[in-house]
Formats: structure tokens, sequence, C-alpha cells
């Protein structure tokens, strides 16, 4: 951890070295100056004793202060670093680390490092305080220095041998509470699941949730308890030490002074000895934080990250075809334990186009809408837009061509990447055509609730999406969670609305009483196009009236 300090803020940390110093030597000196007082009592120390706890107050003020200032700094970094490292990586390297690793990274192992940052400054002087004793009792007397030395020594190497088998439960409990996001990721998403079928409840609870609870509590209390017998130890030696000092013969010829000295210091530094040791625990814990958070860094590959007002490619200025040209992609289904493969697909789109993609569940429907977008990557063949092939170099560009509202889409509170002020008479606009003008206000770019029902909130989205004004829109299974009269609007009036200002439209849909209004009918079966229809414009079946919703 002190390394990664080192390599981001290595200028702050010299200063922070040299107050820290500073701060041990006027410690020191201060010690030094009682022990002279109780021998020799002299006035003349008053001046001397008043200056030396000056210093040693400005000098541990500003160390924590520093040290604060660097230890909120590097948490900043990290987070920014992180969340950036997420958005610049391929959609798939995401799903394959899962949500509760990443909220894990982001939430967990950040805090434990911010507490471990937290107590740098108090570390800093205890370390600084014990070093300025040990060398003011160097200047005492080098002999008694050198034995207490040797002492020290053997116990450092045998409290690193003893505190070994507690840093690998804390690093087996970090990975116990990978396991219990999921868990707690299970329970909140599928609580209705859950409730509906109590076996299931109980057996989810005693072999997942219950059982990574206890291992975490084992491991974490093993770990806490080992470490505290390993400190006790510790302070066993360190008050043997000073009973040798106080009672050992080998210590009689010193002089009392020198004898009154140490025992002094001794006693001075136990405290500061003590904040050493009880922090302990919390820099192995943030170690192992930092060790998965350079995990994740090295797992998350990244593609370059567009920004608002990134030029696009010359070729790029107007929307004119998209290919997909022997694309492929495949990946393994968990729940079928099999291989799944799309393609290889061949498909053009053109502006103006209104395309319905068809078929049963696990066709592929999804996975080729997130192809074409962008969001997966073809393992072979290729995918042009106005020609130009998209890559790791463009695809951050590519990516910005498309508005889009996925099944399982998320819907943010505020209207970010937007100007409130420049949007109101639109969004104003499609909150009364969707029937949302009694159920939400815009203040100052934040939705005034998002608490609406499904239906509600994928006419939000959708509104989101219109006010993107992007060339080329996808909506997977928009109108799954409407009444009849809001799939009316949507496929007779909302879709072609968008194809007349020339955007290419593609729906997932199973709603063929409106397959006459698509330019072409893509049917997939099992990853490979079935067929292409191009449906004849005919009269809808009449509609049943369901009153309003």
């Amino acid at each position: 951890m002190f390394g990664y300090l080192w390599r981001t803020s290595w200028q702050a940390i010299v200063w922070v070295l040299i107050i820290g110093i500073t701060s041990g030597l006027g410690s020191a000196a201060l010690i030094a100056t009682i022990n002279q007082a109780l021998s020799v009592p002299s006035e003349a120390l008053l001046g001397q004793f008043v200056g030396l706890c000056a210093l040693v107050l400005l000098s541990e003020t500003l160390s924590f202060s520093l040290t604060s200032r660097l230890s909120e700094a590097t948490i900043y970094k990290l987070r920014i670093r992180i969340s950036q490292l997420i958005l610049g990586s391929p959609y798939p390297n995401l799903q394959k680390l899962g949500k509760a690793k990443l909220l894990a990274n982001l939430t967990t192992d950040i805090a434990t490092l911010s507490q471990a940052f937290m107590l740098l400054p108090e570390i800093c002087i205890h370390g600084a305080v014990v070093v300025g004793c040990l060398a003011y009792l160097a200047w005492l007397s080098w002999q008694m220095a050198l034995a207490l030395t040797g002492i020290i020594i053997v116990t450092v190497g045998t409290y690193r041998l003893l505190t070994q088998t507690p840093g690998r439960a804390f690093v087996k409990a970090r990975e116990e509470y990978d396991k219990l996001g999921q868990s707690f990721r299970h329970l909140t998403e599928g609580i209705k699941e859950l409730k509906l079928h109590a076996e299931r409840s109980r057996d989810f609870m005693t072999r997942s949730l219950a059982a990574s609870a206890e291992n975490h509590r084992r491991l974490t209390l093993f770990a806490n308890v080992t470490f505290m017998l390993a400190n006790k130890y510790t302070f066993l030696v360190y008050y043997l030490a000073i009973g040798l000092i106080l009672f050992g013969g080998i210590w009689h010829q010193a002089a009392p002074e020198v004898v009154s000295g140490y025992v002094l210091v001794l006693l001075f530094m136990t405290g500061h000895l003590a904040g050493l040791t009880h922090s302990l625990p919390a820099f192995v814990t943030a170690r192992i934080a930092l060790d998965k958070i350079t995990q994740l860094g090295e797992a998350l590959q990244t593609e370059p990250l567009g920004t608002p007002n990134a030029p696009l490619p010359k070729q790029w200025a107007t929307f004119q075809f998209l290919t997909l040209d022997e694309v492929t992609h495949s990946f393994h289904r968990e729940k079928e334990n099999r291989r799944f493969t799309l393609g290889p697909i061949n498909l053009e789109f053109r502006p103006g186009e209104l395309v319905f993609l068809v078929g049963g569940n696990g066709s592929g429907k999804t996975t080729l809408a997130m192809l074409l977008m962008g969001l997966y990557h073809p393992e072979l063949g290729e995918i042009r837009y106005n020609g130009v092939r998209i890559s790791a170099a463009n695809r951050a560009a590519y990516l910005q061509q498309f508005a889009v509202v996925f099944a399982d889409f998320y819907l943010f509170d505020e209207l970010f990447g937007f100007d409130a002020d420049k949007i109101t008479y639109k969004l104003m606009d499609y909150l009364e055509r969707l029937h949302l003008q009694h159920k939400l206000t815009l203040n100052n770019g934040r939705f005034s609730t998002t608490a609406l029902s499904q239906g509600q909130c994928k006419r939000l989205a959708l509104l989101v999406a219109y006010l993107e004004d992007r060339p080329f829109y996808i909506f997977d299974e928009w109108a799954a969670d409407q009444d009849p009269e809001f799939k009316e609007l949507f496929y007779t009036e909302l879709l072609p609305e968008l194809k007349a200002k020339g955007k290419t439209v593609l729906a997932i849909t199973h709603d063929d009483r409106y397959f006459h209004l698509a330019d072409r009918c893509i049917t997939l079966e099992e990853g490979q196009i079935k067929a292409i229809d191009y449906p004849p414009v005919t009269t809808p079946r009449p509609m049943v009236e369901f009153g309003e919703y």
C-alpha cells in the first residue's frame, strides 16, 4: 500500500516523512528534557520544554493535516480511476466479472482503503515518535540500545510469523465477501421468487447466504483474535525488557539516570507502539483490498473512451448504411450448459427503415442487437458503418450512434448528458403524449420521481431515447409491459414518426398483429436467420378498447 502511495504521490510522502521525522525527533528531545529535569532540576530547561512542546504539537498537526489530504486525494483518484476503467472496458468483460464483484470493489474495497488511509496520520506520528525515542535511547547507552535492538529484531520476526496465518484468513474472508455480495443480490433481486417458494427460500438461506455469512464471520473472527494474541505477545516481550532494565543484574552497571531514562522512554513509547500494532489488521485488509482493486484493473481491458465533444469520422457525418458481413458471435449458456453460436449474419440497414426482429426465446435476438450496437464484438466477420469497419479505435464513437431501450433497462433519476433548459419544451410534449405529465416533473434536470410502474418506467426510458436523437434506434420488447392503448401508440405513431424523420429503427417484438407496419421482419431461429419477410401493407385487425390506463 505504501508502495502505491509512493508511486502516485511521492512528493507529498517526502513532506510527510520530513514532518514526521521532525515530530519524532522533537518527541525524543522532549523526553530527554523531561529526563534531564528529573535528574538535575533547572529553571533553564523551562524554555526548552515549552519550545519542544510547541514543535511537537505543530509538527503533529501538520503531519495529520498533510497525511489526511494525501489519503483523501488517493481515495478520490482510485474511485475515479476504477469508474473510468469500468466505463472504458468492453461490455463482455464486465459481464464476466459480474455486478457483485464490481460493486464490492467500488464500495467495500474502497471503504477498507479509506479506513486504513485515515489511520496514516496517526501511524506516521507513532512511527516518528518511536524512531526518535530509539535514537534517544541509543544516545543514552549504545550498549543497552544494542541489546534492546536485538530483542526488537527477534520480536518483530516472531510477530511476522505469527501474523501470516491471520493474514491468509483475511484473504479468504474477502473471497467469502464476494460470495456474500452475490447472495445479497439474489436476495434483493429474487425476493418475489423466494417468497413464493418456502423450500427454495430455506435452501437459499442455508446453503448460500447463511453459509457465506458464517464463513466470513468465522474467518474474520479468527484473524482478528490471532492478530490480538500476536499483539499481546509483543507487549509481553516489551514489558519483560522493561523488567530486565529495572531488576536484571546485567543493567546494574548503568548509571541511574540512564536506567530511569530507559524506563521513562519505554513507558512513553507504550501508547505509540500500541497504536502501531493495533492498526496492523487494518493495513493487512487494506493491502488485500488494494490487491483486489489491482486485479480488477488488470481484468478490465480498456478501450478508447469517447468524450462528449469528440469529432466523428468524416464518413459518419450522415448515416447512410450499416452492414453486418459474415458476423459470428458465440458464448456459453450456463443454464443449458452448452455453447450458443449466433451467425454467420449478413444484414444491411438504411436510414428511414423500420425493421422488426422476431423469433422464439433464446433464438439470439438480443445477442444480435448487442452486436449491432457495438456492446458485443464479432468473433468473425465485420460490422461497417458507412463503409468504415468498426474496430477498437472507433468503437466508442460508433456506440454514440445508437439510442436503445433495453429489456432490462436502467432508468437514471437525472437527465445526464442533456442541457435541461434546451429540452424542456420537447420533454413536456413527450410527457403529455406518453401520459406521464401528471406522474412526474423535471426539476433542474432531475426527475421528481422514478417510483413508477414498469410500464410507466419503460415509457420514461423511451422518452429519454427520443431526446437522445440518434440515427439508429433499438427497442428490445418495449411493448411487452404496455397496455393495448400504448402498444397501439408505439407501433402506429411513435415508430412511424421515427421512420419519417429518417431514423433507422430495429424493434425486437412478438406482437404479430403489427408486423405489417415493418419494412422487414427478420426471423431468427437458433442463432440463424430463418427468414426475411417484407410484409404487405394491410389494414390492422380491430383493437379491443380497454379504457384509460
